[in-house]
């Protein structure tokens, strides 16, 4: 930070000079007033002692007429006043300062201040400049009295020049010694200012690191005075605030990191409804960043009219609220908000936003229901048909052997339905959940694949499908549970048996891709709709229900080897075209 030019120990060095000055210009003042003041009263006395003794010797000559002109002009004086003679009817009758002739010219003098006072036989004094000498004098008048009565009044006056130069010799000594006090506190105040501004410039710079965090170097003032204890409160100011910046800068980066590792999205507003800041996730989920939004409105960053009614609602209860949004993306994610009002304490937040994903929470749920209502669906049919069935043989049918046997030919297929069912749903939960650990060890997969196949042989032979073995001749071993592999491939090769048409064709096929072994079974069925595709490995999915259910299958089939895949890190996918067949593939890696 730069300097003033003029700083502060300058300033007040001139203003010390300043009231100096003005101290020594009011004493002169003061004491020329009293100088002035004991001159004049002085000289005053003076003239009025020297008109007393000029009127008691001045009553002889007032007869003689023209004669007392000239005796007045000699007349003897220390000082050489002007003695000006009037007679009771203010004409002048003689005057030191003036010829015959100029005497003649003067005027009458009754008005005279002085002169009026003395014609009342009083003694008259009056300080004025002459118009005529053209300098400021003080006239003194006193009557001229004696035994024989009054007759006249003489006048003497002075210039006040003696007073001016008293003054002037009075004030000589005092704006010399002003001179001199002026000079000391000039070179006194220089090397104080110096000391002063090179002290203060040592705080400022202490100041100003202190300001840029640089809290390397301490304030050091020499001296014992206000400043020295400056410099040590700003020390101690200084370490406070260091320990402080290091506490708050420790918790915001704990808020930061709490913010930033939450899995919920959190927004924080204050009472305008205007966003303060938002985390990482929140940034994510909304799409925009914390430095686009800050200061804008909630509404204006979410575009979700829903969201501002539920903080509406938190800030008019002033306490919480909560609520579901859904939004319009194309994840289409559903979120659980909170909003809590902070209190008065907090003054630049009002209101914190959290923001919890339940998609999957509300995906899950609606599979539950959708996986009971199947579960029901299933289990009700067969429970159903043996019902039927027992109620017909305990009505008497049980008489006919031949449809005694059939009925029960029949409650035999409905149970191993059933069984079947169970069993397909307690695998699906166990591999879902976990609980059953999967026993992974090497070997040879088509080796399984030629094992599984075998099994169907009688199907294969009673509808005439041709098996294709693409496989390599040599073996390709993967690390899996070779029990839950073998019933990822009874699934697939089942559905490609079942689902052919008679005279059709199964093709195996497998290769190693990347770091893993693709196998895949091909079959020439009615195929699998586009608009199934993505829905054929959910449970109890069937593009055909009545076929399906005429074949024995559950709909839990293609879910089961979708979730052993995974279970293994494996994928499993399917393409098809109708009326030409499907293909189902499955990846394990190495």
């Amino acid at each position: 930070m730069a300097f003033p030019k003029i700083g502060l120990a300058k300033r007040l060095l001139a203003l010390y000079a300043f009231i100096f000055i003005l101290v020594i210009l009011l004493t002169d003042w003061s004491l020329s007033r009293v100088i002035e003041k004991r001159e004049l009263e002085n000289l005053q006395s003076s003239l009025v002692s020297q008109a007393t003794l000029i009127s008691r010797s001045i009553g002889p000559m007032l007869a003689e007429g023209p004669p007392l002109q000239e005796k007045i002009r000699q007349y003897p004086a220390g000082t050489h006043p002007r003695i000006t003679i009037v007679d009771p009817r203010g004409t002048v009758l003689a005057d030191s300062s003036e010829t015959p002739e100029g005497l003649a010219k003067m005027d009458n003098h009754a008005t005279r201040p002085e002169i009026a006072a003395a014609l009342l036989k009083n003694t008259g004094i009056s300080l004025r400049y002459s118009m005529t000498l053209k300098t400021k004098m003080l006239y003194v008048a006193v009557p001229i009295i004696d035994s024989s009565g009054f007759h006249g009044v003489v006048r003497v006056a002075m210039p006040v020049a003696r007073v001016d130069e008293s003054l002037a010799a009075a004030r000589k000594p005092v704006f010399a010694m002003a001179f001199l006090g002026i000079l000391v506190i000039l070179l006194a105040g220089f090397f104080f200012a110096n000391r002063l501004t090179h002290r203060i410039r040592r705080i400022t710079s202490a100041a100003e690191r202190f300001a840029a965090e640089d809290w390397s170097e301490k304030v050091l003032i020499d001296g014992n005075d206000e400043l020295k204890m400056l410099g040590n409160t700003m020390n101690q100011m200084a370490a406070t605030l260091r320990q402080r910046i290091r506490d708050l800068e420790s918790e915001r980066s704990k808020l930061s990191a709490i913010l930033s590792n939450m899995t919920d999205a959190v927004i924080a507003i204050d009472h305008r409804r205007e966003i303060v800041m938002a985390n990482p996730p929140a940034e994510i989920l909304f799409g925009f960043t914390n430095r686009e939004v800050k200061g804008k409105s909630l509404i204006e960053a979410t575009r979700h009219p829903y969201l501002e009614g539920i903080v509406d609602r938190a800030f008019g209860e002033n306490g919480t609220a909560s609520g579901e949004i859904q939004l319009t993306d194309k994840a289409k994610k559903i979120l659980k908000v909170s909003v809590v009002v902070t209190g008065e304490e907090v003054r630049d937040i009002g209101g914190i936003l959290v923001f919890h994903d339940i998609t999957e929470i509300r995906r899950l749920e609606n599979a539950r229901k959708e996986f009971v209502a199947n579960v029901s669906h299933e289990l009700r049919t067969p429970l159903t048909s043996l019902r039927g069935f027992i109620e017909t043989l305990l009505g008497g049918a049980s008489k006919d052997p031949a449809t005694s046997e059939r009925f029960l030919q029949m409650m035999q297929e409905d149970t191993v339905r059933l069984s079947r069912l169970v069993e397909d749903i307690l695998t699906l939960g166990e591999i879902e959940q976990g609980v059953i650990p999967l026993k992974k060890e090497p070997f040879d997969i088509l080796d399984e694949v030629r094992a599984i196949t075998d099994r169907f042989r009688p199907q294969i032979e009673s509808k005439k499908i041709t098996v294709e073995d693409r496989l390599p001749g040599e073996p390709l071993s993967v690390s899996g549970d070779r029990d839950k592999v073998r019933q990822v491939f009874m699934n697939l090769i089942d559905n490609a048996v079942k689902f052919n048409v008679t005279g059709g064709r199964i093709i195996f096929t497998a290769e190693k891709q990347g770091n893993g072994v693709r196998v895949t079974i091909e079959d020439t069925g009615p195929g699998i709709p586009q608009d199934s595709l993505l829905r054929i490995f959910e449970r109890f999915f069937r593009v055909d229900k009545a076929r399906s259910r005429e074949l024995g299958g559950t709909g839990l089939g293609l879910a089961i080897v979708k979730h052993i895949m995974e279970a293994h890190g494996g994928t499993v996918n399917c393409r098809s075209r109708e009326n030409t067949g499907s293909a189902f593939s499955v990846f394990f890696p190495a």
